[in-house]
């Protein structure tokens, strides 16, 4: 029986001691020499436990060294300067282009104006010029007074990029219906092409009915521009005749669909208190051009003047600016890219006016 129970408690790791000491962990027995062995076994395992955990400490702190940090705010710093010299020099360029432009508009005016000073410096040495010299520098100045308000506006406009952490800017022009104070359509107004907003139209030749309904000519040699278009035919009124303007530049923008040599045409604006029913010879406030030369000045008749040439034609397209604010008008043939400027005194035609462009016909 004791040989029996002897076997039983043999040392786990040798076999032939006697295991004296039982391990409450793993519950084996050991001999007195295999007892220390297996606790040393424990102490590495504890050791290597121990060594990790402090690893993995150090390497939680090292993110948040001075070092770590310093170099980490150096890549943002990197980051920063690269960018900022990327909108530098955009920005410089579209500067330089400004610049430029600005330069090279000053620079042809310029030449231009001194060409003009030229002439008018020989012919006043000379002494010869007239009437008709002095309407021809007063209309080429004129000309050159409306370039700088017709330089094309530009803006500064941002590139829409959703991939681009910033958008890049770029010189556009403004289109012309967008200047403020400009009321300019895009399309040309005709009597089937109405546009909201100025309800301009022409009446063409051809919109008349027949022969027997034309408006009829009282017969003056004086002023054959007294007889008005008929009011109405069909759709096609002149309802541009009833704007008002007050203050501002307002464009209206008109086609001659048709110019027969029994056609008149007339471009101009009365004051608010006078019917545009009035003839236009007959009317005191009526500032505007005809054909035939003819230019009205608040009831004064006058024939070329500062150079006016009438010269409409078929499918002319015209411009004219109604500018409250300087108290002048201006009447530009697009094909032809000739304005003629009008100065209109507001003590015969006062503020509000309203536009009166009419086609009228003369009886054959």
């Amino acid at each position: 029986m004791a040989t029996t129970r002897q076997q039983k408690n043999l040392c786990t790791i040798c076999g032939d001691m006697a295991g004296t000491f039982l391990c409450r962990g793993c519950q084996q027995n050991f001999c007195l020499n295999h007892t220390h062995d297996h606790r040393d076994q424990l102490q590495q395992r504890m050791n290597d436990i121990n060594n990790r955990c402090h690893r993995l400490k150090d390497n939680i702190q090292g993110q948040n060294v001075p070092g770590h940090r310093s170099s980490l705010l150096e890549d943002v710093d990197s980051w920063e300067r690269r960018s900022t010299e990327k909108v530098r020099r955009l920005a410089d360029d579209i500067r330089q282009q400004v610049s430029n432009l600005a330069v090279d508009n000053a620079s042809d005016l310029k030449e231009k104006i001194e060409e003009l000073q030229e002439e008018l410096n020989t012919a006043n040495e000379k002494g010869g010029f007239y009437e008709d010299d002095l309407e021809e520098w007063l209309r080429r100045l004129r000309e050159l007074q409306n370039l700088v308000p017709q330089r094309q506006k530009l803006k500064v406009e941002e590139t829409a990029d959703p991939s681009s952490f910033i958008s890049p800017i770029s010189l556009k022009p403004i289109p012309m219906d967008s200047v403020q104070g400009t009321n300019f359509p895009d399309s040309p107004i005709t009597a089937k092409n109405k546009i909201p907003g100025n309800n301009a139209t022409t009446v063409p030749y051809p919109e008349y009915p027949n022969w027997n309904n034309k408006p009829q000519y009282n017969g003056s040699s004086e002023d054959p521009y007294q007889y008005d278009t008929p009011k109405k035919y069909g759709d096609h009124s002149e309802d541009h005749n009833k704007d008002r303007y007050s203050s501002g530049r307002h464009t209206l923008r008109f086609k001659v669909d048709q110019f027969k040599p029994n056609t008149s045409i007339v471009f101009g604006v009365v004051s608010k208190n006078q019917s545009t029913d009035t003839p236009i010879r007959e009317n005191p406030t009526f500032y505007g051009w005809a054909d035939n030369n003819a230019v009205y000045l608040g009831g004064d008749l006058k024939y070329n003047h500062n150079g006016y040439k009438s010269d409409f034609k078929s499918g002319d397209m015209y411009q004219l600016l109604i500018d409250c604010d300087q108290e002048k008008l201006r009447l530009k043939n697009e094909r032809t890219d000739i304005s003629y400027e009008l100065e209109v005194d507001t003590t015969k035609c006062s503020i509000p006016w309203q536009p009166n462009v009419r086609m009228t016909v003369h009886n054959q």
